[in-house]
């Protein structure tokens, strides 16, 4: 890979750092507290989606961690719960957790990196997009299976059709 359009994170750009200079590019908002670690706001059709990244040295794995706010009835948690497991049963790359303390939709990935540690500027610019994609993708399923009297089963066909406008 050409220097140009490769970020090279062994030897001269650390990933965090590199994350920072593509939210830069982007215009995304971002928060970076800590050496391994930033937070990028990034607007989607639907929400606006917080993304926390996260190197791991030790392990040369690199986290993500995609969020939004929601607030479902009580009543419709174990509806959730089961829209859940039916999206990180499918073909999704990561996992979807529901915090409800926080009242947040969490989307785990990872990258694990080889000794090398090469990665394309816009190889990893489209990682973090896919992030944000794939939490898009399934939210019109769980807004139905909390708010609309859908059956989680049913809920999982809005994941497959496209985003029109915005909520």
């Amino acid at each position: 890979m050409a220097r140009a359009t490769s970020i090279i994170f062994l030897d001269e750009t650390h990933p965090i750092d590199a994350l920072e200079l593509i939210a830069h590019e982007e215009n995304w908002e971002f928060v970076r507290d800590e050496d391994n670690e930033i937070i990028v706001t990034i607007d989607g059709s639907w929400k606006i989606y917080s993304v926390t990244a996260r190197w791991d040295v030790s392990r040369n794995l690199f986290k993500t961690i995609c969020s939004f706010e929601m607030m479902p009835p009580s009543k419709k948690l174990v509806k959730l719960y089961e829209t859940i497991n039916l999206v990180n049963g499918s073909d999704v790359d990561g996992a979807f957790t529901y915090d409800s303390c926080q009242q947040v939709m969490n989307y785990y990935t990872n990258i694990l990196f080889s000794d090398e540690l090469i990665i394309s500027n816009t190889e990893f610019r489209d990682w973090i997009k896919s992030s944000v994609e794939t939490t898009e993708k399934f939210y019109p399923t769980f807004q139905k299976s909390c708010w609309g009297e859908v059956m989680p089963k049913d809920a999982m066909s809005a994941a497959f059709g496209k985003t029109a406008g915005h909520a």
